[in-house]
């Protein structure tokens, strides 16, 4: 008997290094004195990440899975080349990761969705315990 790999965990580590990444990035230098948040920089970059996490259910494994590399190496890369050569301001970073997102999340999920599970093409049609009867009427 084969085992099948589960993924959400590592889906869920690459949420947590993506929000953690996000909030690093977002630290910026206010006047070569200290360090302010960057809002905006902030919620940008934790949107491929929350939209990520509400896939977590929907994916099969290898696509959850490489879907959440592909928008972690997004987000690392653009950052990278914006801000740590010479910071002069976020350029791309607001504009990247969303247009990576909704092309990889939108991929994903055409290509790797999981299969509905029986009680949901049952829905409200399910009859009750295995033994067959009905559920009892409502009070």
């Amino acid at each position: 008997m084969t085992a099948n790999l589960d993924y959400r965990a590592a889906a869920y580590l690459i949420i947590l290094l993506g929000c953690l990444f996000a909030l690093a990035a977002s630290i910026v230098p206010f006047y070569h004195v200290a360090y302010t948040v960057d809002a905006i920089a902030l919620s940008v970059l934790l949107t491929p990440f929350v939209l990520y996490g509400m896939f977590v259910e929907s994916l099969r494994g290898p696509w959850l899975f490489a879907s959440g590399i592909i928008l972690l190496g997004v987000s690392v890369a653009v950052v990278l080349v914006e801000r740590y050569p010479i910071y002069k301001g976020y350029d791309s970073v607001y504009w990247v990761p969303l247009v990576a997102v909704a092309i990889v999340l939108s991929v994903a999920y055409a290509l790797g969705r999981r299969p509905p599970t029986a009680d949901a093409l049952m829905g409200d049609l399910a009859i009750g315990p295995v033994s067959g009867t009905s559920p009892p009427p409502p009070r």
